[in-house]
């Protein structure tokens, strides 16, 4: 990022880290004299504190409170603008709204057991949730000149990572190569920088809000030309990234990120499978009835995800519907069109196709019915079934949310034009991907086990 801060990494480490940096060994002494800067506290590191990766199904008592939260904010010059000093009349920008509140909100969840508040310069420095709080409401006193996304990350996943823990980066994720040759090895780059610690487990949440911006805006090629002063007329984006153990991750976002109003995407964290059953009188079509073992006692609170069918055909096709319970999702998954998009059927011996996907009303919330303990619902529509009982899945696939791509630009030279758009973020998104979901291990969000046969 240009104007951005980062964190200086042990000495070996640091200089594998200067491929992307813009920070410069004069700038690091005199910020590291300046009487009033807090010193470093970075938490003791645990020797095999990283969790094996999860593959199982979170359970219940993961729900407990988490351990620890660190946020860490970006005080480089580029954040500025978000950040204008009061004074002349000078309005807050909704992201001094929104941070202060979000600050707010860590400070007094019961969902986190420690919090920690830290300004990022060129490396992390200790602040107090009012300190922080108020740099965010009263404007950046002495930023930094420059950070390095690569360093911060590596700092993150390398200093700040523990069981039950997440950090929590505030940025504009400008990312600032020297040149423009460098710029095909933003991804890998990034990668680096996460991959660096080895964590297993590692998985990442990013969440893409804009904002008013009353200051400079520095391009992220130095080539784009100099600093664009008092912008701009159009919003400019920043992000909260999540980063931790993968349960932790996905603990800390539906505590505290699950309201937030924008874009979000997230890699590597596990879910668990949502509760779910079929509806034999709710929007169905057909001759079909419960399969299941039991069935016919229709006990309270009963899920059923076996469908026999008397009979099917063309010219009498078969029409079900399947309750989802989703609501302990992010949103990102809870959204009807990433739904129509991204779920899928797989089954055998059938032609079983969705034909609509829909949430909750306010008559199915109100309904006596089962279908009233259910946030969203899946219509299939089949013609055609085997002669023996077969497999049939219903999968909601993991795809990176369009909005990624329509975030990113490859000239920021001027935000008025261009939008709200951010330099290479397909690329470090890129590079967040490549280490938290490898290609053999693409998993779905999750896959809901049905059965459908003959009727006997």
């Amino acid at each position: 990022m240009r104007k951005p801060t980062l964190l200086t990494l042990l000495p070996a480490v640091a200089a594998t880290l200067l491929l992307a940096g813009c920070y410069s060994r004069e700038d690091m002494k005199s910020e590291g004299g300046a009487a009033s800067t807090p010193a470093e506290v970075p938490p003791t590191e645990v020797s095999g504190a990283v969790a094996p990766k999860n593959t199982a199904v979170p359970s219940e008592a993961s729900n407990a409170p988490l351990a620890q939260v660190n946020v860490f904010l970006e005080v480089s010059g580029s954040m500025e603008g978000f950040m204008p000093k009061p004074g002349g009349g000078a309005e807050n920008t909704r992201f001094q709204q929104h941070v202060a509140q979000f600050l707010s909100d860590v400070n007094r969840s019961t969902a986190v057991q420690q919090k920690q508040f830290f300004r990022i310069k060129e490396k992390p420095y200790r602040d107090s949730y009012q300190q922080l709080s108020g740099t965010v409401r009263g404007g950046i006193q002495e930023p930094a000149k420059s950070t390095d996304i690569p360093s911060v990350l590596d700092t993150l996943v390398s200093r700040y990572y523990q069981p039950g823990t997440v950090s929590v980066l505030i940025s504009d994720f400008i990312y600032s190569p020297k040149n423009a040759g460098a710029i095909p090895y933003i991804k890998t780059d990034i990668t680096d920088a996460l991959n660096r610690a080895g964590r297993s487990d590692l998985a990442v949440s990013v969440y893409g809000f804009t904002s008013d911006f009353k200051g400079a805006f520095y391009p992220a090629l130095k080539t784009a030309g100099a600093k664009r002063a008092n912008c701009c007329d159009t919003d400019i984006p920043y992000y909260f990234w999540v980063l931790g153990p993968a349960d932790a991750v996905r603990r800390f976002d539906a505590a505290l990120l699950s309201k937030q109003a924008a874009e979000q995407a997230h890699f590597g964290v596990t879910y668990p499978v949502p509760a779910s059953s079929l509806l034999s009188k709710f929007q169905n079509q057909g001759s079909w009835y419960y399969g299941d073992e039991g069935a016919s006692k229709r006990a309270a609170g009963a899920t059923y995800h076996t469908l026999s069918v008397s009979e099917v055909s063309a010219a009498q096709p078969v029409e079900f519907v399947l309750g989802l319970d989703l609501k302990s999702l992010p949103a990102l998954y809870q959204d009807v069109a990433y739904l129509k998009q991204n779920l899928q059927l797989i089954g055998q011996d059938t032609d079983a196709k969705i034909a609509q996907v829909f949430a909750a009303t306010d008559q199915t919330r109100a309904s006596s019915g089962p279908e009233s303990g259910y946030t969203h619902f899946v219509k299939v529509r089949l013609t055609r079934l085997g002669k023996a009982a077969r497999p049939l899945q219903v999968v909601l696939n993991d795809r990176r949310p369009a909005w990624i791509t329509e975030w990113t630009t490859k000239n920021d030279s001027n935000p008025n034009q261009s939008g709200v758009k951010t330099f290479a973020l397909s690329s470090l998104v890129d590079g967040v991907q490549a280490v938290t979901t490898s290609e053999q291990d693409a998993r779905p969000i999750f896959h809901i086990d049905l059965t459908l046969q003959p009727a006997r």
